[in-house]
């Protein structure tokens, strides 16, 4: 006797180790009739409660207590590394009112870690009725009833791919969900699966655990999505996609009278592996622009504006807009443009997942030098790819372009000579007739110093002038980093559109391109070819502060966050303001 007491004094103090705990109690109506059944639920909500001991029920003269039953729900979210466990924990007890009247149930009670909770009491009212007082009239079983020491068949980790055999470089859909029929207390991951052989799109990523219901051949399941990914192959033949691991900690049935809540077993589950097999694309037919693209494609280009005076740059856009491997498409081939000199481009792309497809552009934007005066002809662009649905290549093109460009030859003389040449100062103009001479004053008017000094003023002017127009020619840093002021104030202006309309999702792509654009003009870098990290390595080495990466690292993850459905944003007039101060201290 005195080792069960014992028992009991260990198992009633749990540990509790939030203080934000919901402790309530409700009835499933306020007017019954005598004889009827009234549910009475009183719910334990909280995190990381660990083991809930049962409420302390009021004394109910009024009421016979017909039975009694738990639920429990376990919501883990993943932040930082680590996992919080949200817990539910529903106490069911069924009443049966023994007399007609007016009647209050009282207040429950619940004691945690040293803390006493009570719930409001509850009024209802009891009238006549057929009904036997103290007999139910049914029973209700929703939840299914499974025990924790059975996990086979009970607890499982799926693995799916939409297509088993696709073409080199086209998309393929791998899914990983939880089906379970039994109470969990905790999860875990314990190994991700390798996608080697795959270039990898993440499309979704569990950040909480919420179960719904989901029947299988007639066995009703608790179901999870936990991570969806798309998948380009990049070679071919038969690749293998690992299994995903899990740690399960599984509530057990009580072993007895005083094991109320029972243990809990951590079980190891992972998934099948899988195979791909894929086929590689045709070599017999391919096209000579071929870029690589696997899917649905289409091509535009664009100037910025069709005249240029003094070699001004002009910037030709590409964008290619579709669906599949687009980040995978290498930038198409620009004809030569005879007097035209062409630039590497700076590259920008945005991808999306939607109807069950990786779509979006990648843009291409190539400065074009004027070197000659007149009438350029941009032609039109082509670009090839393949279409695993017709199973054949398909060549789209541009349409052929022009612009006029003036006043190219001094600038290109002078960013050939390194700068103004002055010719003839030693020839001076000789006087045949002494006699014609007169006398002159010895000094100027003091009038003629301003004309001197406006002369000097305006040729230095020229110099610095001439000087800024030829850097911008050979020096496509400098060039890129004088652009990045005009180019802010129009990406800002987009920025604050989105915040205005309430457009929070293109509000945070247009923020991200903000961020990327100007950092690539200002340090000259090819922020499209660069992760975040990437970025961030790149400013260490420019000796940017810590203070100022710490802000953009934030920024760039406040960003990424549209990608993760149910993350939740900062205020987005908070990020604009933040990222605005970011850009004056780049």
């Amino acid at each position: 006797m005195l080792k069960k007491i014992g028992r009991i004094l260990l198992l009633v103090p749990v540990l509790l180790l939030s203080a934000e705990i919901r402790f309530v109690a409700s009835i499933d109506r306020t007017e019954v009739e005598i004889g009827e059944p009234v549910i009475l639920t009183v719910i334990v909500e909280g995190e990381d409660l660990g083991q809930i001991p049962y409420p302390k029920l009021p004394d109910l003269p009024d009421f016979n207590i017909g039975g009694t039953s738990t639920s429990q729900s376990t919501s883990i979210q993943m932040a930082g590394g680590k996992s919080i466990r949200r817990q539910l924990v529903n106490f069911i007890y069924t009443l049966y009112p023994r007399s007609v009247g007016e009647t209050v149930i009282g207040p429950c009670e619940l004691e945690l870690s040293g803390e006493v909770y009570r719930t409001k009491p509850i009024g209802m009212k009891v009238v006549k009725g057929g009904a036997v007082p103290g007999q139910p009239k049914s029973a209700q079983a929703p939840l299914p009833s499974v025990s924790g020491d059975d996990v086979n068949g009970n607890l499982r980790l799926s693995a799916a791919v939409n297509r088993r055999s696709v073409y080199q470089g086209e998309q393929v859909v791998v899914e990983y969900a939880l089906y379970t029929r039994l109470r969990l207390a905790d999860m875990s991951l314990g190994e991700l699966p390798s996608f080697n052989g795959f270039w990898v799109e993440p499309i979704f990523d569990a950040q909480r655990i919420e179960f719904q219901r989901k029947t299988i051949d007639g066995v009703l399941y608790d179901y999870c999505q936990l991570k969806k990914t798309a998948l380009f192959p990049m070679s071919s033949g038969q690749l293998r996609i690992s299994p995903m691991k899990l740690n399960v900690a599984v509530l057990q049935s009580p072993r007895d009278f005083f094991d109320f809540f029972g243990t809990t077993k951590t079980v190891v589950i992972e998934s099948d592996p899988l195979v791909v097999n894929v086929i590689p694309l045709p070599v017999e037919g391919r096209p000579g622009d071929f870029t690589g693209g696997v899917g649905e494609f289409s091509i535009v280009s664009s100037l910025d504006r069709t005249s240029s005076e003094a070699a001004e740059p002009i910037t030709l856009t590409v964008r290619i807009t579709g669906s599949g491997n687009i980040k995978l498409v290498e930038r198409p081939t620009i004809p030569d443009i005879p007097g035209v000199r062409i630039l590497d481009p700076e590259i920008n792309e945005d991808v999306r997942f939607a109807e069950n497809r990786i779509q979006g552009y990648k843009e291409f934007n190539y400065p074009l030098i004027p070197q000659t005066d007149g009438e350029h002809a941009v032609p039109a662009i082509t670009m090839a790819f393949f279409n695993p649905e017709e199973r054949r290549f398909e060549t789209v093109s541009t349409r052929a372009l022009k612009f006029v460009a003036t006043q190219t030859s001094s600038a290109v003389e002078l960013a050939q000579s390194g700068g103004l040449k002055v010719t003839g100062s030693d020839i001076r103009y000789i006087k045949p007739d002494v006699k014609r001479l007169s006398s002159q004053p010895m000094s100027a008017g003091w009038w003629l110093v301003f004309p001197y000094m406006a002369t000097f003023v305006m040729l230095g002017a020229s110099i610095l002038y001439r000087r800024h127009q030829a850097r911008l020619i050979s020096d496509r840093a400098y060039a890129r980093k004088v652009r990045s002021s005009k180019l802010l104030k129009i990406r800002l202006n987009e920025v604050k559109q989105h915040l205005m309309k309430n457009r929070e999702k293109e509000f945070h792509a247009a923020l991200s391109r903000v961020l990327l654009g100007y950092i690539g003009d200002r340090y000259n870098l090819e922020v499209g070819a660069l992760t975040n990290e990437g970025i961030i390595q790149e400013l260490r080495v420019r000796q940017v502060p810590a203070e100022t990466i710490k802000d953009l690292e934030y920024l760039f993850n406040q960003c990424d966050m549209r990608f993760s459905p149910g993350m939740k944003c900062d205020d987005p007039r908070m990020l604009y303001e933040k990222t605005k101060a970011l850009i004056a201290k780049l």
